[in-house]
């Protein structure tokens, strides 16, 4: 693995390390690699119809190593590392806004902001400006991420999103945090949690004026075919409370369910798939 990780630039995504491990010895198919004891030992399955016995006719549990990777940011037991029952009230939960047929009704929004992506290319090619495309590609995924999650834009690719920059930043303090250095462990510590607060602050109040939104138009997104992901999530709750519902109760009706909602449901996917944009 050393030898291996030191002809790749640093950073670089462990599964091109163990691509190349695979065609350095021809291993094909399924093969074990014993890490131990720098890291956890990996059974590695390349090929498709025994990946198919794993993910789709016996389901495997999510490793313990990616709630632990997870749990410093977000806490325990949220729906990207989950596992059993809470994994199962997790995914159902959510299911009908990443549903095939629901997916498709979101073309329009991701032709949007292609569209959008397609004129900062046609820009840089007129100036000749040098310009990163892993930046630009990924404010296009963060855009189409957020209104699909929130059902409003974050303009990442126009104006810039302060969440973008910090959920970057959260990748980048999960990657120190393997530091063997205390120090560094305590200065990520405290740099990790002064962005929380601030996501948290933040996505708090978006999620709030969504709710009250939806209450006082009298609105109650659909299971089938939802506005968006936070809609699904506050569906019952719009429900349940009826158009009678005193402003104290409905303060403290949706404060406990936010957090929910942002540490197993908006943190995971945003974090998972920012850091998905970072190293691809």
């Amino acid at each position: 693995m050393g030898e291996t990780a030191s002809i790749y630039p640093p950073n670089m995504h462990p599964q091109a390390y163990i691509t190349t491990i695979a065609q350095k010895y021809g291993l094909k198919g399924i093969f074990y690699l014993d890490l131990w004891p720098v890291a956890e030992s990996q059974v590695v399955v390349t090929d498709v119809e025994l990946m198919d016995q794993v993910h789709v006719k016996r389901a495997f549990p999510q490793h313990k190593i990616s709630d632990d990777y997870m749990a410093p940011i977000i806490g325990r037991n949220n729906i990207a590392t989950a596992n059993g029952r809470v994994w199962k009230f997790l995914h159902n939960a959510i299911a009908p806004a990443l549903a095939p047929s629901h997916v498709k009704n979101l073309l329009s929004v991701m032709t949007e902001e292609i569209m959008t992506f397609r004129e900062t290319l046609d820009r840089l090619a007129d100036t000749g400006e040098v310009f990163s495309m892993e930046d630009i590609s990924g404010k296009l995924i963060f855009d189409i991420i957020a209104r699909v999650i929130f059902h409003f834009p974050l303009h990442a690719q126009t104006q810039g999103s302060p969440y973008l920059t910090d959920l970057r930043e959260m990748v980048r303090l999960t990657e120190a945090q393997s530091s063997f250095n205390p120090l560094a462990k305590i200065k990520t510590l405290v740099q990790k949690r002064s962005i929380l607060k601030r996501l948290h602050s933040s996505i708090s109040s978006q999620i709030m004026a969504r709710y009250r939104l939806l209450k006082e138009d009298k609105i109650v997104p659909s299971k089938k075919d939802p506005y968006s992901v936070l809609d699904l999530m506050l569906r019952e709750h719009v429900q349940q409370g009826g158009p009678e519902l005193k402003e104290e109760k409905f303060e403290n009706l949706t404060s406990d369910y936010i957090e929910l909602l942002i540490t197993k449901f908006v943190f995971p996917r945003s974090i998972e798939l920012t850091a998905d944009i970072t190293q691809h």
